[in-house]
């Protein structure tokens, strides 16, 4: 293998194993602000999908939609929907939330 090869294969490796740290740590970001600003709402015990307009979803089902997507949730989360409280998320907070509404997709409720 040629030197520029093995500087390649070195770096490829260091940016793969540096990624998935990055990535906890907006979910952890998300969980906190979830916690904070969501739980009394979106986070009850068995709570699931809305079967009426009256529920609310909770956070294990919006994740199991789906057709969900992170850009999705960022996008209604930007638009300030009329029954939920406007907390002025910034980008990276609307981001770091719908990251850890989507990493409950597989989880246990």
């Amino acid at each position: 293998m040629t030197p520029f090869r093995q500087a390649l294969c070195a770096f490829t490796l260091a940016a793969t194993l540096a990624s998935p740290p990055a990535h906890a740590d907006e979910i952890a970001k998300g969980r906190a602000l979830a916690e904070r600003l969501c739980a009394s709402c979106h986070m009850g015990r068995d709570q699931g999908e809305k079967k009426s307009a009256n529920e609310i979803p909770g956070f294990h089902a919006v994740a199991r939609r789906p057709d969900q997507t992170i850009e999705g949730i960022v996008a209604w989360l930007r638009s300030v929907p009329p029954m939920m409280p406007d907390h002025h998320l910034t980008q990276d907070e609307m981001s770091a939330l719908a990251n850890f509404i989507m990493s409950l997709r597989g989880a246990p409720q």
